[in-house]
């Protein structure tokens, strides 16, 4: 099963942030849509009918550049196969980390 999201946005709606918890695609689907990934060196502005792929544990900002905007997020299905160890990953990525633990990214 996939989720999929619709958004509409004007131009004077303050920007709006999201964090990213699993692989998700940001498609614009009206007007223009001005987007900030944390840790990315630009910005994006992306017309009607881009798409951009989303990682996840990432944080995103999104604005309307036009009055109307729309833009759609869908998350990949969760049925896609994923070994035990991508799980534990996850599930450790996840949780905040205690000063008196040390986590390896692998």
């Amino acid at each position: 099963m996939r989720e999929i999201r619709t958004f509409e946005l004007d131009w004077c709606d303050a920007p709006t942030g999201w964090f990213i918890d699993r692989p998700q695609t940001l498609r614009v689907t009206r007007g223009q849509i001005w987007l900030t990934i944390a840790g990315e060196a630009g910005d994006f502005w992306l017309d009607a009918g881009a798409s951009v792929e989303m990682k996840p544990y990432t944080t995103i900002w999104v604005s309307g550049a036009q009055d109307e905007s729309r833009f759609s997020l869908a998350s990949v299905s969760t049925h896609a196969r994923r070994s035990l160890g991508e799980i534990v990953r996850d599930w450790f990525a996840r949780r905040p980390t205690h000063p008196y633990i040390a986590v390896s990214k692998a």
